[in-house]
């Protein structure tokens, strides 16, 4: 076996030329025929259409065999179209992706259409862990200015601090230092929503407090802002009541939670004017 297949070469030859012999007379054979033999060559069609292909794959093969670079040019050519498709369903795949955010950010403005809004993405994140500060791509060319809220469909993003011609930075509600003035939307009861909440290392929500003395929350109320402050327009989604404590002397604090993903938002609604309370 090891001695036939190092003959390889010599058996390659000889079957082509046994093969072109045989074309050969064949090709003379349809050469020299009389047109009364036309009936024979009619019912020989069908093989001489199996012997064309036989030649097609022959020929196909010892292309392969020696032409290699032929080949290879062109399994470089189907790779680059491969990975010409592949970039063209990857961009279909993120616009499509981009398309869902904006519809949402969309759907959120035609609810609430008594506010004013400009559309932003971010461009820049900080390095805190819970992206306490982000950075969008607009401001004073596109009526920002400093304390504007900022949001999406899932809630508050956190407020403007910084503006430059075409881009702000925001401080989101995951900085610390960041306190916005909310109610109880069942109840009315007026509270302060900030600072961060964690167990074990993990961020569970917003801390809400300052509710007025013996004042009826329950898990699962939700959270809204009150336009106190002026910073943000009344009605607002905040959040939703995780969790209720209660001092024992009939003051109550409760826990938030906290819905916008800051890790992954992309875009964002500026709020730049407001035509009357939201309710």
């Amino acid at each position: 076996m090891r001695r036939l297949w190092k003959n390889r070469p010599l058996i390659i030859a000889w079957i082509a030329i046994v093969l072109l012999i045989v074309l050969a007379a064949f090709t003379a054979f349809r050469r020299g025929a009389a047109p009364v033999d036309g009936l024979f060559r009619n019912a020989s069609a069908p093989v001489m259409g199996v012997l064309h292909n036989a030649q097609a794959r022959v020929q196909a093969f010892f292309v392969r065999v020696f032409d290699p670079n032929g080949v290879q040019e062109e399994n470089d050519r189907l790779k680059e179209q491969l990975l010409e498709q592949q970039q063209k369903l990857a961009l279909l795949d993120e616009t499509e992706k981009e398309n869902a955010r904006l519809s949402e950010l969309l759907n959120f403005a035609q609810a609430n259409p008594k506010m004013r809004y400009v559309t932003a993405s971010v461009i820049g994140r900080d390095s805190n862990p819970y992206l306490d500060t982000i950075t969008l791509n607009v401001g004073t060319r596109s009526g920002v200015s400093e304390k504007m809220a900022v949001l999406t469909a899932d809630g508050i993003v956190g407020r403007v601090v910084e503006v430059g011609p075409n881009w702000c930075r925001v401080k989101t509600m995951c900085n610390d230092e960041m306190r916005i003035s909310v109610m109880v939307q069942r109840t009315r009861d007026e509270g302060m929503l900030g600072g961060l909440y964690e167990e074990d290392g993990i961020l569970i929500g917003l801390k809400l407090y300052y509710l007025p003395n013996k004042a009826d929350i329950q898990v699962g109320d939700t959270i809204r802002t009150s336009g106190i402050g002026g910073f943000f327009p009344k009605g607002l989604y905040a959040g939703t009541v995780l969790s209720v404590n209660e001092d024992g002397k009939g003051n109550y604090d409760a826990i938030v939670s906290l819905d916008v993903d800051f890790l992954h938002i992309e875009n964002a609604l500026i709020v730049v004017g407001v035509d009357e309370a939201v309710e």
